[in-house]
């Protein structure tokens, strides 16, 4: 199937290891091959790859934790400023192949929205990223999320712009790590710890009524919904107004009411076709869209779960909007 435009594909600078050592993720060869080179290729491997299986758009964004793992504002600003300067570049090389999201350093968030008015006057940008908390302090275990009231003058910039915002993981704090991951390494990353932290903060920023004051505000997550379409039964049960009666969301809405208007979800990661169907039911297709998480993931193993969904005959009707989403609309703008 051609038309793919994969939305949560990673790159890199060389400044951006100096924040996290992303070799400390696995030995050289376990992820994909050579991870370091992969993330610094735009224009040889990785578009060879893109042409072999069928991928038309990449929708390429800073690695993981980039200006968010940066205590001091002014270099987490810097940082995000030259990685968008330099995406800017490899986009303009080849738009057509390629857009980009921008990064932005959450320490002082109207600072965060001038970055973003910056970037979005110049083309390829179609988005931004946020990799979770912002870390603060010298300890680094001050985490600054995006729930908090201090940044509605980011989101009111993100709204105008018509600018999704993909929040995306990272990892945790050094005092988490110590207490709840040092026993268990193997659950703090892609398998379990991703998608608690970032489901949490999704789900604070929707219960802070985030959403509800920027009614255009559109946010996607990745890896399926970080496991939150799957809890939306409980996750709604649960938030129980007699029992938090002074929760900010909408006292009209659940949290399952926000998706396919102001929450989006990528399949980046998670290639089960039985998840997809599941997630599909519970929030619909149109919540719904293609990344790969390359080079974390492998290129054809993604497009395998788009090959897969043509034969899903209980599907049809969602695929073919699923397939038009992803075909038809340019990256991101398609949640216009």
């Amino acid at each position: 199937m051609y038309g793919k435009i994969a939305l949560e594909e990673a790159w890199a600078i060389p400044e951006n290891f100096k924040a996290y050592d992303i070799s400390q993720l696995a030995p050289r060869g376990v992820i994909g091959g050579d991870l370091i080179a992969n993330l610094l290729d735009v224009h040889g491997t990785r578009l060879a790859q893109m042409n072999e299986n069928g991928v038309d758009m990449m929708v390429l964004s800073l690695s993981s934790p980039g200006p968010q793992g940066v205590t001091d504002p002014y270099e987490a600003a810097e940082l995000a400023r030259l990685a968008n300067d330099r995406l800017a570049a490899e986009v303009a090389r080849n738009p057509a192949r390629f857009a980009g999201l921008a990064s932005v350093s959450m320490h002082d968030p109207v600072q965060a929205g001038e970055e973003l008015r910056r970037c979005f006057g110049t083309t390829g940008f179609v988005g931004a990223i946020i990799n979770d908390y912002q870390s603060a302090g010298e300890d680094k275990n001050t985490m600054l999320f995006l729930d908090r009231s201090e940044c509605d003058a980011f989101w009111r910039v993100a709204e105008e712009l018509d600018c999704p915002v993909y929040v995306h993981p990272r990892e945790a704090t050094p005092l988490i790590q110590e207490q709840m991951w040092k026993d268990r390494p193997w659950l703090a990353y892609s398998a379990l710890g991703y998608a608690h932290r970032v489901g949490m903060h999704v789900l604070g920023i929707v219960t802070a009524g985030v959403l509800d004051r920027f009614r255009k505000l559109k946010i996607v997550i990745g890896h399926m919904g970080e496991h939150i379409p799957y809890d939306l039964y409980r996750i709604d049960h649960k938030l129980n107004r007699a029992r938090f009666p002074n929760m900010p969301m909408a006292k009209d809405r659940l949290v399952r009411d926000y998706f396919g208007t102001q929450l989006f979800i990528t399949t980046s990661g998670h290639f089960s076709t039985p998840a997809l169907l599941c997630a599909m039911q519970e929030i619909g297709a149109g919540s719904i869209m293609f990344a790969i998480d390359y080079p974390f993931e492998s290129i054809p193993n993604g497009c395998t779960l788009a090959e897969t969904m043509r034969y899903a005959s209980l599907q049809d009707f969602a695929i073919m909007d699923w397939r038009r989403r992803g075909h038809e609309n340019v990256a991101l703008g398609a949640l216009a």
